[in-house]
């Protein structure tokens, strides 16, 4: 384990904000309220665990570069659910930029996100 001095800030975009207030309303809309709070409870959990201290545990994404954004990370938190977040190793943070369904489509959901800032 690295020493606390090593430890990566993380601080959530209010991009990201957003798109979590989009993401319960999808898990709400397919699912129930009830899963919807622990999917986003287990997320927040390991986001707090591991991203502070393996903050390349995401690949570069793919998705996002195929839309001309380079530099993002993709983590799958979970079996259906993505994370978008940059690293900032001069300042040792994590921003944390989007954070989805993979059922949900990424194009469509920056679209509303943004409309929304």
């Amino acid at each position: 384990m690295k020493h606390s001095s090593e430890f990566y800030r993380v601080e959530a975009s209010r991009v990201f904000k957003l798109s979590t207030r989009r993401f319960r309303s999808f898990i709400e809309h397919n699912y129930s309220e009830s899963i919807a709070d622990k999917v986003i409870a287990n997320i927040k959990d390991r986001i707090k665990e591991q991203l502070p201290v393996n903050p390349k545990i995401g690949p570069i994404s793919e998705r996002l570069l195929s839309l001309g954004v380079a530099d993002y990370r993709q983590w799958l938190v979970d079996d259906y659910n993505l994370v978008f977040y940059k690293v900032d190793e001069a300042n040792q943070k994590v921003e944390l930029l989007l954070l989805m369904s993979t059922k949900q489509n990424i194009r469509k959901l920056l679209f509303e996100v943004n409309l929304l800032i």
